[in-house]
C-alpha cells in the first residue's frame, strides 16, 4: 500500500473533502467504504500496519460483498475521481497467476492543505483543488498536465452535478407526494412514515430526509428502519437545562414498559400494533430487536466514542436508538457521525467533565454527542447541512451561524440593564471625559457572550472549551505515547524470543555433535578391545599348540 506524500501524516487520517463529497457515484455504491479502508491498510509515518498488499477478497469481506463490487468501486476511484491508482501484479516466477494489487492513494497533499505534488492525477486537482488556499488549479495543470482539458472536464462535471440534483429533486417532489396519499382512518399520511406503514403509536424514522438517509448508506439505514418499524425515541437532552422535555417535545412512554437492558429490544407499546418482526411466543409484549444491518451502523459509529468513555459504555436500546435517529434526521454517514462525537466531546465540555469525575450520566452523554441540535439549543443551527460551523458539503463556514451568532449578540445587548441616567452636570464644572467601556466582547468565534473590559480575553465558556480542547491534545499525545511505548515493547518480547530460539537451536546442534563424537569414540575402543583379544589369543595358541582347541572362543 503505497501513499506518496504520507510524511507527516497520523495512522487513520483521511481527506475530509472526499468523505463530505455529495457525488452520488461515491455515496451510492462502495466507492467511499472502498477509500476508508484502503487508508486503514497504508503506511505512514506513525505507524507500519505490517499488512501490505490486501487482496481483493479481503476488501470484500471487511466491505460485505462481493469482489466484482470492490472492482468497480476501485475503478471508479481510479478513472473518475483519480483518488487511486491500482498496480496490478503477477506472482513472481508465475506469469499466469495473478498477486495482490498495489494501491497508490494520492490524498495526502489534500490532508496537509498543500500544493499537490507532480504525479498527481490532475482530475483530482481540478475536483478538489479548490479546497486548498492559494492553489491556482488552471496554473497547476497547464503546468504539470498540459494534455488535460480543464474547461471540459468542468463542464462534463457541472452538468453531472446538475444531473444528480435534479434526480434528486424529482425523487423528493414524488416522495411528497406520495406521503400527501390519505391513508386508512382519513386524514394525511404522516411526512415521517413510509408507504405503507401504519402505526398508532408514532411514526418511524424512514423518509423524514427525503431520501438523503439512502444516498449515504447505500439503502442500508432506509431499509433496516424500516424493517423495524419501531417509533421514533425520545430521549434527554444533557445540554438542556433542568425540566426540559425531550427533543422531540414528547415524554417518554412508560405504559407496558420496563428498564432500559442491553440492546436487543424494548418493551412494546399497549397501543402499538405489533409489527412483523415481533415475537409469536407468548411473551409477545416485547419488540423485536435490531435488524443485524442496523447493529452493524450501530457499532461503526460506536467504534468513535473515546475509549476510556466507549469501552465501559453499555449497549442499550436507547444510544442504538439515538445514533439511527441522528443518521435519519439529519443525512449523516457513520463517519460524519464519528467526527460529530469526537467534536463534542472536546468542544462541548464532556471530556473535562469525564476526566474531572462531574459526568454524572454516561449514556445521556452518548445520546447528546451524537443526536440532532435542535431551536434552543446553544449550538444549534437552523441549517441542516450544517456541522460544528461548517457546511457539510463543501466545507465552506455557515453563513448562518455568523448570522445567529450576530444575532444573539445584539440580543442581549438589548436585554442588558440600562445604567441609570445621571443628572446633567452643573454647568459650572466641565465634563471630564467620556466613561470608559466596562464590558467588551469576547474574542472567541462565534461567542456573542460580552465579559469585563479588566478579564481576559475568553468568557468562561470559551476558556472551558479552550481548556478542553487541550486536555484533548494532551490525551491525544499520550495515547500516541502509549502507543509507540507499546510497539517498543513488543518488538522487545521479538527480539528476546528470536534469540531465545537461536540459543536453543545452537545448544540441540551442539548436544548432537558431542552425542555423536562419543558414539566414535566408543566404537573406536571397541575395535581396539577386540584387536587386543584376537592377539592375545593368537599368541597363545602359537606358545600352546596342545591347547589350541581351548582357546578358541565358545560356539555359544
Amino acid at each position: 500500500m503505497s501513499r506518496p506524500g504520507s510524511s507527516g501524516l497520523r495512522f487513520g487520517m483521511f481527506a475530509v473533502c472526499v468523505t463530505r463529497d455529495p457525488d452520488a457515484g461515491l455515496n451510492s455504491g462502495k466507492a467511499k467504504p472502498l477509500y476508508d479502508l484502503l487508508v486503514s491498510f497504508a503506511d505512514v509515518s506513525s505507524r507500519d500496519t505490517g499488512q501490505g498488499y490486501p487482496y481483493r477478497e479481503t476488501l470484500a469481506t471487511a466491505l460485505d460483498c462481493s469482489k466484482q463490487t470492490v472492482d468497480r468501486a476501485a475503478d471508479y476511484l481510479e478513472n473518475e475521481i483519480g483518488l487511486v491508482k491500482i498496480h496490478r501484479r503477477k506472482v513472481e516466477g508465475k506469469p499466469d497467476e495473478n498477486d495482490a494489487n498495489l494501491y497508490e492513494i494520492f490524498d495526502a497533499w489534500l490532508i496537509h492543505g498543500v500544493t499537490p505534488p507532480a504525479g498527481t492525477p490532475p482530475q483530482l486537482v481540478a475536483r478538489y483543488g479548490h479546497t486548498i488556499p492559494g492553489l491556482d488549479v488552471d496554473a497547476w495543470v497547464s503546468e504539470r498536465a498540459p494534455d488535460f482539458d480543464l474547461v471540459g472536464w468542468q463542464s462534463a462535471y457541472d452538468e453531472k452535478l446538475r444531473t444528480q440534483h435534479a434526480k434528486r429533486e424529482e425523487q423528493r417532489r414524488k416522495e411528497r407526494a406520495r406521503r400527501k396519499k390519505p391513508k386508512k382512518g382519513g386524514g394525511v399520511m404522516d411526512e415521517a412514515t413510509p408507504e405503507g406503514v401504519e402505526e398508532e403509536g408514532g411514526s418511524v424514522i424512514s423518509d423524514a430526509t427525503g431520501g438523503v438517509t439512502d444516498d449515504v448508506t447505500g439503502g442500508v439505514m432506509s431499509d433496516a428502519l424500516s424493517r423495524a418499524g419501531s417509533p421514533e425515541p425520545s430521549f434527554p437532552d444533557p445540554d438542556a437545562p433542568a425540566g426540559r422535555s425531550p427533543v422531540d417535545g414528547r415524554s417518554p412512554s412508560t405504559s407496558g414498559g420496563r428498564a432500559a437492558g442491553v440492546e436487543g429490544g424494548s418493551a412494546a407499546s399497549g397501543n402499538t400494533k405489533p409489527s412483523p418482526t415481533t415475537s409469536k411466543t407468548p411473551a409477545a409484549g416485547r419488540k423485536a430487536k435490531h435488524t443485524k444491518a442496523q447493529l452493524d451502523i450501530v457499532r461503526q459509529v460506536r467504534a468513535f466514542y473515546p475509549p476510556e468513555f466507549g469501552n465501559d459504555l453499555p449497549e442499550l436500546p436507547t444510544i442504538s436508538d439515538a445514533i439511527l435517529s441522528a443518521m435519519a434526521t439529519d443525512g449523516r454517514t457513520p463517519e460524519q457521525i464519528g467526527e460529530r462525537i469526537l467534536y463534542r466531546w472536546i468542544h462541548h465540555g464532556y471530556a473535562t467533565k469525564f476526566h474531572t469525575g462531574t459526568l454524572d450520566n454516561p449514556v445521556g452523554a452518548a445520546i447528546g454527542m451524537v443526536r440532532p441540535l435542535r431551536r434552543g439549543d446553544r449550538y444549534a443551527c437552523p441549517d441542516a447541512r450544517c456541522e460544528n460551523g461548517r457546511d457539510i458539503d463543501t466545507g465552506e463556514e455557515c453563513r448562518l451561524c455568523e448570522v445567529r451568532a450576530a444575532d444573539r449578540k445584539a440580543e442581549q445587548q438589548r436585554n442588558r440593564p440600562q445604567a441609570p441616567k445621571t443628572p446633567p452636570m452643573p454647568s459650572q464644572r466641565a465634563p471630564e471625559g467620556s466613561p470608559q467601556p466596562k464590558v467588551k466582547d469576547c474574542a472567541g468565534p462565534y461567542c456573542p457572550q460580552s465579559i469585563p473590559v479588566r478579564s481576559g480575553d475568553l468568557c468562561g465558556d470559551c476558556l472551558e472549551q479552550q481548556e478542553a480542547a487541550e486536555a484533548g491534545a494532551d490525551l491525544s499525545s499520550r495515547w500516541d505515547a502509549e502507543e509507540a511505548h507499546r510497539a517498543e515493547q513488543e518488538a522487545a518480547t521479538a527480539r528476546l524470543a528470536e534469540e531465545l530460539d537461536e540459543e536453543a537451536a545452537a545448544r540441540d546442534a551442539r548436544d548432537r555433535a558431542e552425542a555423536e563424537q562419543r558414539a566414535a569414540v566408543e566404537e573406536e575402543q571397541r575395535r581396539a578391545a577386540a584387536a587386543e583379544d584376537a592377539r592375545l589369543r593368537e599368541e597363545f595358541a602359537r606358545q600352546n599348540p596342545e591347547l589350541a582347541g581351548y582357546s578358541s572362543p565358545a560356539p555359544f
